[in-house]
């Protein structure tokens, strides 16, 4: 499944394969994407967190901290491939941004495939979010449009 993605996403992807990288990580996965998408305070990513009550900068870290507990394999390389687990929230990101309406995959997408999918792992639990009310409150964030 392909898709256009939106400028804050791609760089978001870009940036999280350079963190991978860095990190000596074996696969590009999904904490590395969280880690940057919550270091972009005004991406619909964190304004949709900061609307739902979450404390970004405490989001961030803890992203942060856990993504830097994945073992590092061998000497970086620069071919990071994605997850198993990161192709599947991106093809539950794509699925998102097509019952929405939109036509390009952002930040947003993947923050709500992430919460429909994983329900109750990691930071959502850390942060008590879940898929119904951060969905409700992107109209508002977004101010109604579309991407």
């Amino acid at each position: 499944m392909e898709a256009r993605y939106t400028d804050r996403m791609a760089a978001a992807v870009q940036a999280a394969g350079e963190l991978a990288v860095a990190q000596r990580s074996p696969e590009l996965f999904t904490i590395h994407l969280l880690t940057v998408l919550s270091a972009q305070d005004d991406s619909t990513f964190s304004r949709l967190l900061v609307a739902n009550g979450v404390d970004l900068k405490a989001f961030h870290e803890f992203a942060d901290d856990r993504s830097r507990q994945i073992v590092p394999f061998g000497s970086p390389g620069t071919n990071i491939q994605p997850s198993q687990e990161n192709v599947v929230l991106l093809q539950g990101a794509i699925a998102e941004m097509r019952e929405i309406g939109d036509t390009r995959l952002g930040t947003e997408h993947l923050l709500l495939a992430a919460l429909k999918y994983r329900p109750g792992k990691g930071a959502w639990s850390v942060f008590n979010l879940s898929y119904t009310p951060v969905r409700k409150s992107l109209d508002a964030v977004r101010k109604n449009t579309t991407v």
